[in-house]
């Protein structure tokens, strides 16, 4: 009696943890499921979303002016580069030492500047958006030639955002007309040599005004703020 009240209670507690298991494995099932229908339909918004980025940028980047309007073009899209950042810097350098004997105006340029360059080279890493195809017959072609990184954000609206709002916190309002003229100026410029599509740019812009304003209440609460 005792071993058929044995296998009979065995037998039991195998059903019991069969039935047990069925439930687990749906609901893993179920949430496997759902992360991979997540997960597609975020690639077709990312997908649609690029479409739509391409279609709205095509008219700038096959537009073709004659030689002096793509002079406008062209100093627009060099103006914040690498190379001119860098004689930015060197350029006030020398004016916070030499002429106003004030390096913190130096130091608080260079925070906005190297901070603004990570960020940008972290998310172009992260995102790995390829650039644009330069398919129209430009004057200045190497200006798109010469683009090494990848696409998104634009560095160069970064850091035209960056220094339109560093001119503005630090410098007053009476200048915040002309600054603001310098961000939409190297967008046209950077998606008509097709270095850039619209959304590279104005993610690149909002950044720089993000970081501009964030280094500005940083260093306002560390009393650096000596311009």
């Amino acid at each position: 009696m005792m071993t058929t009240t044995d296998n009979d209670s065995s037998t039991i507690s195998l059903e019991v943890v069969k039935q047990e298991q069925v439930p687990i494995e749906e609901n893993f099932r179920k949430v496997l499921n759902t992360q991979i229908e997540t997960k597609s339909c975020l690639s077709n918004i990312i997908t649609d979303l690029d479409n739509f980025d391409k279609k709205i940028s095509q008219p700038l980047q096959a537009y073709t002016p004659n030689f002096y309007i793509e002079i406008l073009f062209l100093i627009s899209a060099k103006s914040f580069n690498t190379l001119n950042i860098i004689f930015y810097l060197v350029f006030i350098f020398f004016y916070s030492i030499f002429i106003k004997k004030n390096p913190y105006i130096f130091i608080i340029v260079f925070i906005h500047v190297i901070i603004g360059l990570l960020i940008t080279l972290i998310i172009k890493k992260i995102i790995g958006r390829e650039r644009p195809i330069l398919t129209v017959k430009r004057y200045f072609y190497k200006v798109r030639t010469q683009e090494l990184t990848n696409s998104m954000p634009s560095g160069d609206s970064l850091q035209s955002a960056n220094f339109s709002m560093m001119i503005i916190l630090y410098l007053g309002n009476n200048s915040r007309f002309f600054s603001l003229l310098f961000i939409p100026m190297s967008m046209i410029g950077r998606v008509f040599y097709s270095c850039h599509y619209w959304f590279d740019c104005f993610i690149g812009a909002f950044l720089g005004i993000i970081i501009s304003y964030g280094c500005y209440l940083l260093i306002n609460k560390f009393n650096l703020n000596n311009f």
